[in-house]
């Protein structure tokens, strides 16, 4: 399928509701009636993709920089990694993502509405159909995470004015449109040229998080939670998240277990996890068996040009380590635990040039006593540079003699893709599923799943209480799924991000004897709406509260 479509359904996207109407000049309905006009229109979903409004730029910036384990220094953060969405480069402009979902919501309406018109062959279309509502409850899923109430715009081209709908409808409009999409498709899985398409497997495990969610989101405020802040383990009474009041959290669990049954119960057929954490991530392990769904790569240069590179590649290897994750994060993963060695690079030149010695990071005399070129491990204080641990996408983190000769065997840069769904996933939303509905034993051999796969402690049999489970899967979740866009989504739902954030209070960045604030106010709760859409759309409301 064309990455590039011939007549854009392309973003017009005018900073105001009004002024969002996609002008497809050379695009007309009769079109989707070919399979090749529906493939197109489809196509153009995904393409809202790659834009600086998501994966080039802001997508990581505004969902993964604003929690305890982030690391950046404030120019990087830009705002929306210190809480505050209006201090962000991209806030206000075409490029906000509050802007960029509705996009995608956009183009997913224009295919709900024309495709299922088309007389194409019917598996096909409604393929393309469930495509298309997965992506609408995708966008609604961050649209509600964020704002909180938002307009359910739910046809095409309907950008008038509109007022905000309730967290629980835009949830149930969510988990309609997911449930449609699993109808709908009849796949499971994809083949590799056709990569980044969702599927009915992409479906029911989102799914199954969005139910998570709801569960969490209902109990916060009356349970407690532990969690680890630098090194020391603090309890906390969770805070309520508004508009959940009436959530029925053992029915959003119940469903949570019916829908990884249903698809654990196919594991190996389509969608698998990898046997050893060392096989996942880095260029020898190219869209896997575990990468259930994610963005497919545009270019190679996506990830040595833009954004994606500062947070996922290291220096030398044409990224810059400008973010990353803490130093208390990654001592996070303890004893045997692979996933600290293999999957995040650790290893950073001293100063920016051929000649210096590569160290590692964080500094361990005890467990690294000396660096990877045989030399003592050098004292953090003595970088020159500001780099960080970071996720390892473009090489093999298997190799542990970094070398910023690219061609050498093991750190071949290739295209990559930004994942969004792993297979895994279902066993830690299930282990919580469990835990909730009074099942410790269960919960606790889901969680040794994962845990066994990364050669981890394993804990059944170690406790049958419910808060320590229920804290163990929130840090599990916080090592599995470092720098995947999950952590501050996770501190919300169970109304933990403003105790844990004030709690943190800051991070040291490494090398320059500085800190980075994580002190929050109410505010940062939920994102500011673009002005714009305040000032044009007369039904939406007032700003979210403290802006």
């Amino acid at each position: 399928m064309k990455n590039i479509l011939p007549f854009v359904l392309g973003l017009s996207l005018m900073l105001s509701a009004c002024d969002m109407e996609e002008r497809p000049y050379t695009i007309n309905d009769s079109m989707t009636q070919t399979e090749e006009g529906a493939a197109l229109a489809v196509t153009a979903m995904y393409n809202t993709f790659w834009s600086t409004s998501l994966m080039k730029k802001s997508y990581m910036e505004c969902i993964d920089m604003d929690h305890d384990h982030s690391a950046a220094p404030s120019w990087v953060m830009s705002g929306a990694g210190e809480g505050n969405m209006t201090n962000h480069w991209s806030y206000n402009t075409s490029s906000d993502p509050f802007y960029a979902f509705y996009a995608l919501i956009n183009r997913a309406n224009y295919v709900i509405e024309k495709v299922a018109e088309s007389p194409i062959d019917e598996t096909l279309r409604n393929q393309y159909l469930g495509e298309a509502y997965f992506l609408r409850a995708f966008s609604y899923f961050h649209l509600v995470r964020m704002y909180g109430p938002v307009p359910l715009r739910l046809k095409y081209d309907d950008l008038g004015d509109m007022a905000r709908s309730s967290v629980q409808d835009v949830y149930r409009r969510i988990t309609e449109d997911l449930d449609e999409a699993c109808t709908l498709m009849t796949e499971w899985g994809t083949s590799s040229g056709n990569w980044g398409h969702a599927n009915k497997t992409a479906a029911k495990i989102l799914l199954a998080r969005v139910y998570a969610t709801m569960g969490s989101a209902a109990l916060a405020g009356s349970v407690e939670m532990m969690v680890d802040i630098k090194g020391s383990l603090k309890n906390f009474n969770t805070a309520a998240v508004a508009g959940f009041e009436g959530v029925d959290a053992k029915d959003c669990y119940e469903k949570v277990v019916k829908i990884c049954d249903e698809v654990i119960a196919r594991k190996g057929v389509n969608y698998d996890y990898m046997p050893a954490f060392n096989k996942i991530w880095g260029a020898p392990n190219f869209r896997n068996k575990e990468f259930v769904w994610g963005v497919a790569g545009n270019s190679l240069s996506d990830f040595t040009t833009e954004h994606l590179g500062y947070y996922y590649t290291a220096p030398t290897y044409y990224g810059r380590g400008w973010a990353g994750i803490t130093e208390h994060a990654y001592g996070l993963y303890t004893g045997s635990d692979e996933r600290g060695e293999h999957g995040i690079f650790h290893y950073v030149k001293q100063t920016w040039n051929n000649t210096s010695n590569y160290v590692r990071m964080p500094d361990d005399p005890e467990k690294y006593p000396t660096g990877p070129d045989g030399k003592p491990a050098r004292s953090v204080s003595n970088y020159y540079y500001t780099y960080f641990i970071t996720k390892w996408y473009t090489g093999d983190g298997t190799v542990d003699n970094p070398t910023p000769n690219t061609t050498e065997p093991g750190y071949a840069l290739k295209e990559q893709d930004v994942i969004l769904i792993r297979f895994i996933e279902l066993y830690l939303l299930r282990a919580e599923a469990y835990n909730e509905l009074d099942f410790p034993d269960k919960a606790l051999e889901d969680l040794d799943v994962v845990r066994a796969r990364a050669k981890a402690d394993l804990l059944s049999g170690t406790t049958s209480d419910k808060t320590e489970i229920r804290s163990l899967i929130l840090q599990e979740r916080a090592m599995e799924f470092m720098q995947e866009f999950n952590r501050k989504f996770d501190l919300l739902r169970w109304g933990l991000y403003l105790d844990v954030m004030n709690q943190t209070q800051s991070v040291r960045i490494q090398g320059t004897g500085l800190s980075i604030s994580k002190v929050r106010q109410p505010r940062s709760i939920l994102y500011a709406v673009p002005l714009n859409e305040i000032n044009n759309n007369r039904l939406f409301g007032p700003n979210n509260s403290g802006y």
